[in-house]
């Protein structure tokens, strides 16, 4: 079973339409606008209807214009603008996704997209993903400090001893993603997993790592699923693993930093492993 998470965060509108009502016909100023400074103009009203700029911008500096050239010759913007990493508060650019929330942001800037440092690590990795699966996209990492500490800090030996109460108390637990389908995939694959040390789950990527890859330019141009996640997928149920589909196992890959897993320009690419972390 697999299925794709949806939803990539808020996506602005990218709204051209002249202040108070105005087309963009009648944007062009007039002479005796000449010199004019107006503070309350819109940015977007120095555009003429045909793309072009007026005489007296020549030289201008608008600060509202993002500086990766999102606008295109002709002075218009792409429509891919709003899915690429965005400026925060704090001066970094983020994937769009980070903003959406304190958790998010925790996510985003400190384990997404980083190589695990032991088996517990990997292990969490693969069950946050588990989870993940079918919700709405980044919801998990509102959840993951509940599902830490309802599974026992993700220990695969711990995880492997729980019983079938111990699941029923779970689906009782509103700390966690109550899904009995899930929770009891997580714990089948912590006992498949219990024997397995850090170096072994390298070594389940190690020939998975691209010598060279490129972060994708928006959200639009993210894939779903990937040659190396399929080559994943199918040596973790060789192993005996349940619910490691091609998209999990893809979407493992990029939070462990094997693939590149934050957008192009986010202060986070070409950090890690995999470029990504």
């Amino acid at each position: 079973m697999d299925t794709d998470s949806a939803g990539h965060g808020p996506h602005p509108a990218d709204d051209r339409t002249a202040p108070h009502g105005r087309s963009g016909a009648e944007d062009v100023r007039s002479p005796d606008d000449a010199g004019r400074t107006d503070d309350h103009r819109s940015p977007d009203r120095t555009l003429r209807a045909d793309g072009t700029r007026s005489p007296d911008d020549t030289g201008r500096t608008d600060d509202h214009r993002p500086p990766d050239g999102t606008l295109r010759t002709d002075g218009t913007r792409s429509p891919d603008d709003a899915f690429r990493a965005v400026l925060c508060g704090d001066g970094l650019r983020r994937c769009p996704w980070a903003p959406t929330g304190p958790a998010a942001l925790e996510e985003h800037d400190r384990r997404w997209g980083a190589p695990p440092t032991g088996a517990a690590g990997w292990f969490e990795a693969l069950s946050l993903e588990i989870f993940q699966a079918g919700l709405a996209r980044w919801s998990i990492a509102q959840r993951r400090e509940g599902l830490r500490r309802a599974l026992r800090d993700f220990e695969p030996a711990e995880i492997a001893r729980m019983t079938e109460d111990d699941v029923d108390e779970l689906l009782l637990d509103p700390g966690v993603i109550r899904n009995r389908v899930k929770i009891e995939a997580v714990v089948h694959n912590a006992r498949a997993c219990r024997g397995l040390g850090p170096e072994d789950w390298a070594g389940h990527v190690a020939d998975l790592r691209p010598a060279a890859a490129e972060p994708p330019p928006t959200v639009l141009a993210e894939a779903r699923r990937s040659p190396e996640g399929d080559r994943l997928a199918a040596r973790l149920k060789e192993q005996g693993l349940v619910f490691v589909g091609r998209t999990t196992a893809h979407r493992f890959l990029l939070r462990t930093g094997v693939l590149p897993g934050h957008l192009a320009g986010c202060f986070r690419s070409g950090t890690g492993s995999g470029g990504s972390g």
